[in-house]
């Protein structure tokens, strides 16, 4: 899997160190100092990403740490992107940025547009299976974009909506106070709704010029990323976002305009095969599953591509060390370990 940069995990640092949680056994059980993480260059596999954040709520007995790590994020800390968006004409124009470039932040996340006759409706959507730690990155995500709303256009907020696609958590009166508009759970997909009005008006800070240079940064930023990229790492991203049972190589392959012979022989340089690369992602799936659902192992292998039920068990085990009832089990009893 295509490392992570740790951006923004300084603030969970500094929110542990706030509510006077030990920050020192935290780095030392992840295996981290706090050098690699004030490092912006310092990146991670997202399993030890998630381990991080999940032993801060474990650690902090804090839930809601993603609602005040995302409080914390000011406009300064999103870099070149968050530079362009403050230099930006129009809001529009600084959703629009923020779209474009949000990868060069975290590529754990994909951000849509679309306009109803009411609203500009901004759809966050994860790229792979976030399992634990899917609410409180939604949390701190939410709480970022909706922090820089404000800081964007202080004069009146324009935010309208907020559609959250989990289930109301135990501290669900904080989310009315942070977003000051109506909040609505349990909803298809996770959404901010704002206002058509506030889309064309004027930002204070608009400085054409400067956003022209921010731009071009982050325009560089981005294809320098997507250069680093390996196939075997675009294959792995494009499969997470694909519909189950996962696509064949020959229709993986076309989607790339590539031969499955040529991406055949890609990931065998790079130490890999498209065989690998399905079980991984299945991997992933499954493990979100289990984790989120309540429905049946054997509806999941089914989705899988699993005609045996107990094919996929052995798999799984074979992934995991465990079977997937003894996961499901696992984390039902530490959710947040």
């Amino acid at each position: 899997m295509q490392p992570l940069p740790i951006f923004y995990l300084n603030q969970v640092y500094q929110q542990l160190r706030q509510w006077d949680c030990n920050v020192n056994i935290w780095l030392a059980h992840n295996g981290m100092t706090l050098e690699q993480l004030q490092d912006p260059h310092y990146q991670m596999i997202f399993d030890d990403y998630q381990r991080l954040i999940a032993s801060a709520i474990h650690l902090s007995a804090r839930p809601d740490l993603g609602l005040h790590v995302g409080n914390r994020i000011g406009i300064n800390t999103h870099g070149m992107m968050g530079f362009a968006m403050l230099n930006s004409s129009t809001l529009k124009q600084a959703i629009e940025t923020l779209k474009q470039f949000i990868n060069t932040r975290t590529p754990l996340v994909k951000i849509s547009i679309h306009e109803t006759t009411k609203a500009l409706v901004v759809t966050l959507e994860a790229v792979q299976p976030l399992g634990m730690i899917q609410q409180p990155y939604m949390d701190a995500l939410l709480v970022t974009l909706t922090k820089l709303l404000q800081q964007l256009t202080p004069q009146s907020s324009p935010l309208c909506q907020v559609n959250i696609s989990f289930a109301p958590p135990s501290y669900w009166q904080q989310y009315a106070e942070l977003f000051k508009a109506p909040v609505h759970f349990n909803q298809a997909k996770t959404q901010l709704m704002l206002t058509l009005a506030s889309m064309t008006q004027p930002l204070d800070m608009a400085d054409p010029s400067s956003f022209m240079q921010a731009k071009q940064w982050c325009i560089n930023e981005l294809k320098q990323l997507n250069g680093q990229q390996s196939l075997s790492d675009k294959l792995y991203q494009y499969l997470l976002q694909s519909s189950v049972p996962l696509p064949s190589l020959s229709d993986t392959a076309a989607h790339f305009h590539m031969t499955p012979r040529t991406v055949h022989r890609h990931l065998a340089q790079q130490q890999s095969s498209y065989k690998c690369i399905v079980a991984s992602v299945n991997h992933q799936i499954a493990k979100h599953y289990l984790s989120q659902s309540q429905g049946s192992i054997k509806q999941l292998s089914y989705q899988l591509g699993y005609v045996d039920v107990a094919n996929f068990r052995r798999a799984f085990k074979r992934w995991q060390g465990t079977t997937p009832s003894e996961y499901r089990l696992q984390q039902k009893a530490h959710p947040a370990i």
